[in-house]
């Protein structure tokens, strides 16, 4: 596929680029050309054309009862860049102050749950909404219309503005997930927390984790007050989470090494619960079984028949273990486990996986789910499983999670009796699957060749005889048998986690690839600039963004700007000192870039230059790159 390449001439510091003309939108969402950039593409955007909205030192975040919290998410967001005070603040607003309104019938009509309203002009920038879900929606798209550089955690020179505009926005669903596999590798709580804090740049609002398997267990159980099979609960840690997915079957290594082995303390999880709700995510905790749970298996030898362990199994093999599902023993040992996640976890669901059971036999496999149902909904959660768990009798409002159509008539037929749907077909949404035959890393069964962002984009989710109010959402699930470490999650993730994020956010008949490859191009310096990992992908026309602060010296040398330029092999960089001169200046990278590793942030270095006499002077920076070009201007102001 050809690389293209689109720069932005930018002044002080570049603000995001506008992407070109799209194709028509459907009548029921309006985007003007000038906030394209927005991700997920809202309903209604509209550019007024009024004075941009500008945040200063004096700029304060109106704010008060239930909004605080998200005032306090705001201000925690823009201090770092800006490094403005921005007090939250209740009352009236005065110009340049963000407003976060809050109350009855300030979002969109019918539209209470997550809707927001965001105005910005020259006196102010006001996020209205019914609830603070609405509100920190409505702050994702105010930080988006801000510069790239607002995703810095060191100042950096502003201006800060935001372009006039009038929003109205809200989602098509209210399941918006992404599954991070923890226990075929394992993640910290900070990975954790900091992949939950890129994904709701997205609006992301649901975080499924997969937290044992037939590699590892990963939780940590207390041993009950009522314990009658005296099972060593605490061996599923001590033991089970000693496992990790190293090399297939074969032997054949998998990723860059080792799985990375660990888990979480209950005060572990709880930490990631409460971050993600301060974030409006929800966690779905899952329990895979009765199939995937070899790791219980070799750590409890009262959960054999046989009552002898089962030794660890560190292949990404699965589909040989299974529960007894004949046994008190196992029900007795998931009442404890079930029991105590429910009470961990604030969230409505608890998922108890049902996938690829293959030798647990259809009668057992049909008697486990009979007595795990139950338990669930006397915890007070909705039960969720893997498709296959849709050849027994659900509960009515039960969720479906749907990742193959093999079992596409037990789905249907679920649905007909009140059970939902979460879409998570594995070609489209598997973000584990490799780019393309090259990616180090990722696996290749669900999609091959090419799987890059257009492939998770392009599909819809209410399909196969399933209507709009049978499906609740979408989840991207990261299967880490190859991932090692936060980095590598990011980099398979994105950009193609915006995509699936807007399948669940934007209605179908309002998406458009062109559309969406357009406005994608500014994400690249948004996540460079935050330090989020990320495949540039040779499809999307990256834009480079321009920091340059203006300097008060009567001789320029050192680092004089910083910028971002995906893809970019070697950029030149030129400089116009702004008295006649021009120089060369040098470039270097600030982050070793690699096969895993985006091309991240890029310094310029001046040469020493003195200026022969006081007064102001216009520089002019500009930046080559093997596709294009990009020019910013700053003052340098000498004195004597």
């Amino acid at each position: 596929m050809r690389r293209t390449w689109r720069v932005v001439v930018v002044t002080a510091v570049a603000l995001l680029a506008v992407p070109a003309a799209a194709a028509p939108a459907a009548p029921i969402a309006t985007v003007d050309p000038g906030v394209q950039r927005l991700l997920p593409r809202p309903v209604e955007a509209v550019a007024t054309g009024r004075t941009p909205f500008s945040l200063t030192e004096d700029s304060r975040i109106v704010a008060g009862g239930a909004a605080r919290a998200v005032a306090d998410y705001l201000g925690d967001l823009l201090r770092p860049a800006t490094g403005y005070r921005l007090p939250i603040t209740g009352g009236h607003a005065r110009r340049g102050d963000i407003v976060l309104d809050l109350g009855r019938g300030k979002g969109p009509q019918g539209h209470a749950v997550e809707g927001y309203r965001l105005v910005t002009d020259e006196r102010a920038a006001t996020i209205s909404a019914d609830t603070p879900a609405g509100l920190f929606n409505g702050v994702q798209t105010f930080r988006q219309l801000l510069p790239a550089w607002v995703e810095s955690r060191s100042k950096v020179g502003g201006p800060w503005k935001a372009q006039a505009a009038k929003i109205s926005d809200y989602p098509r669903f209210g399941y918006r997930g992404v599954m991070l596999d923890v226990a075929r590798s394992y993640l910290t709580v900070a990975e954790i927390k900091r992949y939950i804090d890129t994904a709701v740049l997205f609006k992301v609002n649901t975080v499924h984790l997969h937290l044992t398997d037939d590699q590892a267990w990963r939780i940590a159980i207390n041993p009950p007050e009522d314990n009658p099979s005296g099972l060593d609960y605490g061996a599923l840690t001590r033991v089970g989470s000693l496992g990790g997915a190293d090399r297939y079957g074969n032997g054949t290594p998998l990723g860059t090494g080792p799985a990375i082995r660990g888990s979480y303390t209950q005060r572990d999880y709880s930490e990631i619960v409460a971050h993600a709700r301060s974030r409006f995510v929800t966690v779905v905790p899952e329990i895979d079984g009765p199939g995937h749970t070899n790791a219980a298996l070799a750590s409890i030898p009262q959960l054999n028949p046989d009552g002898v362990t089962k030794p660890m199994n560190n292949t990404a093999d699965v589909g040989y273990s299974t529960l007894d599902a004949n046994s008190p023993v196992t029900y007795e040992f998931l009442r404890t486990v079930l029991g105590q996640l429910a009470k961990l976890t604030p969230g409505p669901y608890l998922h108890i996986g049902g996938d690829e059971a293959l030798v647990t036999g259809h009668d057992n496999y049909l008697t486990y789910l009979r007595k795990v149902l139950p338990e669930v909904t006397a915890l007070g959660k909705i039960p969720m499983g893997w498709n296959e768990f849709a050849a027994v009798d659900l509960p009515p409002g039960a969720v479906i999670h749907f990742w193959r159509g093999a079992t596409l008539a037990d789905t249907l037929k679920q649905v007909a009796r009140g059970a939902k749907v979460v879409m998570s077909p594995a070609g489209t949404t598997y973000l584990d699957q490799k780019y393309d035959p090259s990616s180090p890393i990722g696996l290749s069964w669900a999609c091959r060749n090419a799987c890059d962002f257009d492939r998770y984009y392009d599909w819809e989710p209410v399909r196969d005889g399933l209507t709009e109010s049978d499906v609740i959402g979408v989840t991207g699930p990261l299967w880490s048998e190859t991932i090692r470490g936060l980095a590598q999650a990011e980099w398979l993730s994105h950009p193609r986690l915006a995509s699936i994020a807007e399948v669940a956010w934007t209605q179908q008949s309002a998406r458009n690839l062109a559309d969406f490859t357009a406005r994608l191009s500014s994400l690249g310096s948004r996540l460079t600039i935050a330090g989020v990992n990320f495949r540039p992908s040779p499809a999307v026309p990256w834009t480079t963004d321009i920091s340059a602060p203006s300097q008060r010296t009567r001789t320029l040398r050192g680092e004089i700007a910083r910028f971002t330029a995906p893809s970019a092999a070697a950029p030149l960089a030129t400089l116009d000192h702004g008295d006649g001169t021009k120089a060369d200046a040098t470039v270097t990278p600030t982050t070793t870039a690699g096969p895993l590793t985006a091309p991240g942030l890029w310094k310029v270095t001046a040469a020493e230059h003195r200026y022969s006499r006081p007064g102001t002077y216009r520089a002019t920076l500009t930046i080559t790159t093997p596709t294009g070009v990009a020019t910013t201007h700053f003052t340098i102001t000498t004195h004597l």
